[in-house]
């Protein structure tokens, strides 16, 4: 029996043990709720609504790109494509890409000498100021792709079109030596990136002398002779059908001649005369 009481009593001493144990945890507990448990709920707050901003962002700058990306290529009217480019500087190359289109549209009009209206249904032949217009709008345009070039190998394609193009605006305005010059930059530019390009701005700078030169047509060669018999000088008119046209009569109808007939093979004997 005392064996069993002090069993007994240290059973009942654990269990005092453990519950003040367990009531000096909740009491820790509940005393660092009150002094940092508030701190530490802001934190997680905040860094729940950081990461809800950033997701929200995420979306409304991939919305961004799709809308930026879709007006490029609903857009074809250059004055609206300025409009694409402004609208969207920051957004991948569709400020590069717009301008580019822009001027190329414009390029286009002066190669064709006319100008399509903004439904698409009626095209206007250029006079000599609306040409002119159109070269020196196409002409910016391509300067202000080229001065936004960073030398980075992204933007070389970009900046090669846009020497290119410059050039082709600067031989309709006759300046070859300008456009050969522009001709040698875009070779420079895409010699380290793109070495097709290098070589057909190189051909390019290479022949540009020849707009400068005059161009010779061939002579049609002389008429042939007429055949002997035939009268000299123009031919007479064909008659209009408002015309008679005279026509030769028919010759004379002849009667027609008999044959004689031919000899008998036996001669008739004459009857004798009495």
């Amino acid at each position: 029996m005392p064996m069993a009481r002090n069993e007994e009593r240290k059973r009942l001493a654990e269990v005092h043990t453990t519950d003040l144990n367990e009531g000096k945890l909740n009491e820790d507990f509940v005393t660092w709720l009150k002094t940092k448990g508030p701190t530490w709920l802001l934190i997680i707050v905040a860094f729940i609504v950081a990461y809800l901003v950033m997701i929200r962002w995420q979306q409304q700058e991939a919305r961004a790109r799709d809308e930026a990306w879709m007006e490029l290529m609903t857009t074809t009217q250059p004055a609206s494509l300025e409009d694409v480019a402004r609208r969207h500087a920051g957004v991948d190359a569709v400020a590069d890409l717009a301008r580019l289109n822009a001027a190329d549209s414009l390029l286009l009009d002066v190669q064709r000498g006319r100008t399509i209206s903004d439904d698409g249904q009626e095209t206007t032949a250029l006079d000599d100021e609306t040409r002119a217009a159109h070269l020196s709008q196409a002409q910016r345009l391509y300067s202000e792709v080229i001065a936004d070039d960073d030398g980075l190998k992204a933007r070389t394609l970009a900046t090669v079109s846009a020497l290119n193009g410059l050039a082709a605006v600067l031989e309709s305005q006759g300046d070859i030596a300008g456009a050969i010059d522009a001709y040698k930059r875009a070779e420079q530019r895409a010699a380290d990136w793109i070495p097709a390009l290098a070589q057909q701005a190189a051909a390019r700078a290479a022949t540009a002398t020849a707009l400068t030169e005059d161009v010779a047509f061939a002579t049609a060669p002389p008429p042939p002779p007429l055949p002997a018999g035939l009268p000299a000088g123009p031919l007479p008119p064909l008659p209009t059908p408002d015309q008679p046209t005279l026509q030769s009569s028919p010759p004379a109808a002849t009667a027609p001649t008999k044959a004689p007939p031919p000899p008998s093979e036996h001669p008739t004997s004459e009857p004798d005369t009495p």
